[in-house]
């Protein structure tokens, strides 16, 4: 019931709205590029819009949370307003439970998740007695690997330093085992039956693009993907056309899964459920 009234007092929020705007629970996002005088007006209107609705409906916005964060390296830091008081400029926030930074680098992010992670395991180290490879495997899956991989598609390291911060977790998880310590960790993920975290980003990557491709979600296509023309290509028949992106676009999920799953093969990408999509990753070591 609670939700339910929740929806009806802010479905008509957007109402007006020019500038992109993202609805979640009680987060509301704006988001447009003000590269000059007139995009910035329109983007200080729709701001006057909302404050005109939260004051309409007695909802008003918290201001001491309400901030703005600059994005790009020409970006001219225009000053905004939400009625008669200044929105703070920020570096970085916390964005469902995801860190932020206005370089959009993810370094911040992977070192807190590490942290988080780490604490976890160090409590198991310091509590669990028993040293046995099931039980310490499950603990891990289930208790620590969960933080390094939250939402891990929006957030993806691309430095190598950051990828490092997060493998030394499951480096350390698997030295905890009974008689693997003194093996290398290549040969502890083998007797494990465990893959590097970059190359379990890399199946999540995959999945998500399968689920996308064969509709079993409602995002569409052609939000994140154009599929190439096949005439005269070799390939499955969701071979995905590359764009030609700066270095910056090429770190986001729509780029960076292109060339592993333009590699899949046809009958991998055409399996009926995801269960089997996975089974397929699985034997091809993701």
């Amino acid at each position: 019931m609670a939700i339910g009234v929740c929806y009806i007092y802010i479905n008509d929020i957007d109402e007006g709205i020019v500038c992109k705007i993202s609805k979640f629970a009680d987060d509301t996002k704006l988001c447009a590029k003000a590269n000059n005088e007139e995009e910035t007006r329109i983007l200080r209107e729709d701001l006057e819009k909302l404050h005109k609705w939260s004051v309409d409906w007695n909802m008003l916005f918290n201001m001491d949370k309400c901030a703005v964060m600059h994005v790009g390296r020409k970006n001219n830091g225009y000053e905004y307003e939400m009625g008669e008081k200044k929105l703070r400029a920020t570096d970085e926030e916390k964005d469902l439970g995801i860190t932020v930074h206005k370089s959009a680098k993810p370094s911040r992010q992977c070192n807190e998740a590490a942290i988080k992670a780490n604490k976890v395991l160090g409590l198991i180290r310091r509590t669990v007695v028993s040293r046995d490879k099931n039980i310490i495997l499950n603990l891990y899956k289930t208790l620590v690997r969960p933080h390094l991989k939250y939402c891990v598609q929006v957030w993806s390291p691309y430095m190598q330093k950051d990828k490092e911060v997060l493998e030394k977790v499951q480096r350390r998880a698997t030295r905890m085992i009974r008689g693997l310590g003194a093996l290398t960790y290549e040969e502890r993920l083998e007797r494990c039956g465990l893959t590097t975290l970059d190359k379990r980003r890399c199946r999540g990557d995959l999945i998500e693009t399968y689920k996308i491709m064969t509709n079993k979600e409602t995002t569409p296509i052609s939000r994140f993907f154009k599929l190439a023309d096949r005439g005269g290509l070799r390939g499955h028949r969701y071979k995905i056309f590359r764009k030609s992106e700066g270095s910056y676009k090429q770190r986001f999920f729509s780029s960076r899964v292109i060339n592993a799953w333009n590699e899949l093969s046809d009958e991998t990408v055409s399996v009926a459920s995801i269960g089997n999509f996975k089974a397929r990753l699985g034997q091809m070591g993701y």
